[in-house]
């Protein structure tokens, strides 16, 4: 928020350090109606466009990028800002911060959702597994390659706890390590997509790790589309091709097997499925029924709003004009919606609970992700 400052003039004995905080270099604050909105420079005009309209109460505050945003934001020379996850670490990490998140960016779908999405391990009840090393010499269910659910999330965390092989081979490619390791530890799967962006050496890597193609819809393809590929398609994968375990997450189960999401009735599943032969399988080689909470591998929170700690108190205001600029953006198909408050026609901004530091926001879910 833009205020007027009066500052108190103390003795010199008393003089101020000369990097000081505003609260340290005034005593009282007025707080004015204009909340200023940090935009990186190439979205200043679109900027501008939102902050005309009469009913919105926003500045603009150009900066060189997102990261000075922070600093803008920190040094009190802006107010808010729109974040990403990766974002918020930058700013947890920041000396003398004290930002807070204090709006979210949900899809409409899952409002109610706390995270964006959570990675899970979807296996058959009755599998005889009881440890994740147990999941060596299985067939497997994937997303697609180069994805974070179905791909550098199982291959990260298998390999953290000592499951997946090696994948350092300093003569291979670092995709061609990753696919080596997978297909050394499944037996079959369905991992489509384009392994590598020359077409010649893309054909030679599928037809060495031919067995990471089996499970999928046109395995001498082995690419989109494919019945068995995505989120939908690994359930897919693991229900109806004979696979064992599918890596996709929490949403698109729920929706798979007509369960409800963010506390709306059930949905519609897909014909002939019984989600009580379907379990999670968690980290711990323990098992947890599809019909409760998840037990996941992973979880990404949403984008959100920061502001830094003297914006707190007056909140709610600062909400409010969020909240309607959103309503704004929509009515008018505004092409700032997204260039400036990254919201669009699929999400939209919710108040969270309290407002909380980003350090707090990102430990709700797994942080070492977005490392």
């Amino acid at each position: 928020m833009m205020f007027l400052t009066l500052c108190v003039v103390l003795p010199a004995v008393l003089a101020l350090p000369a990097r000081r905080s505003p609260n340290e270099a005034c005593k009282y604050r007025v707080r004015s109606l204009i909340d200023r909105i940090c935009v990186p420079e190439g979205n200043l005009e679109d900027c501008n466009n939102m902050a005309a309209l009469s009913a919105l109460r926003f500045s603009c505050v150009p900066a060189r990028d997102r990261l000075e945003c922070l600093e803008k934001i920190k040094e009190r020379e802006a107010d808010f800002s729109p974040v990403d996850p990766e974002d918020m670490y930058i700013a947890s990490k920041l000396p003398d911060q004290d930002f807070q998140v204090f709006k979210e960016i949900r899809t409409k779908e899952e409002p109610a959702e706390e995270f964006r999405y959570e990675a899970v391990a979807l296996v058959h009840k009755n599998l005889d597994i009881n440890s994740v090393e147990e999941l060596r010499g299985l067939k497997s269910c994937h997303t697609g390659v180069g994805r974070n659910v179905g791909y550098k999330i199982p291959i990260t965390k298998l390999t953290k706890m000592g499951v997946l092989g090696p994948h350092n081979d300093p003569d291979l490619t670092a995709r061609e390590n990753e696919l080596k390791a997978l297909s050394s530890f499944f037996t079959k799967a369905c991992l489509v997509g384009k392994w590598s962006a020359d077409p010649a050496h893309n054909t030679r890597l599928k037809s060495t790790y031919s067995n990471l193609c089996e499970l999928c819809e046109h395995p001498e393809i082995c690419d989109y589309p494919d019945k068995f590929s995505g989120y939908d398609g690994a359930i897919k994968c693991l229900a109806e091709n004979g696979g064992e375990v599918a890596w996709t997450k929490v949403y698109y189960v729920k929706k798979h097997f007509g369960l409800p999401i963010g506390g709306v009735a059930p949905q519609t599943p897909v014909a002939d499925v019984h989600p009580e032969d379907f379990a999670y399988l968690c980290p711990d080689g323990s098992k947890k029924p599809i019909t409760g909470p998840a037990c996941r591998w992973a979880a990404r929170p949403w984008q959100g709003f920061l502001i830094n700690n003297d914006l707190v108190s007056s909140v709610s205001d600062l909400r409010t004009q969020v909240s309607l600029a959103n309503t704004e953006g929509v009515e008018s198909n505004a092409d700032w919606l997204n260039k400036v408050l990254t919201i669009n026609n699929k999400t939209l901004a919710i108040d969270n609970e309290q407002p909380i530091s980003p350090q707090a926001y990102l430990d709700k879910g797994i942080k070492k992700i977005y490392i």
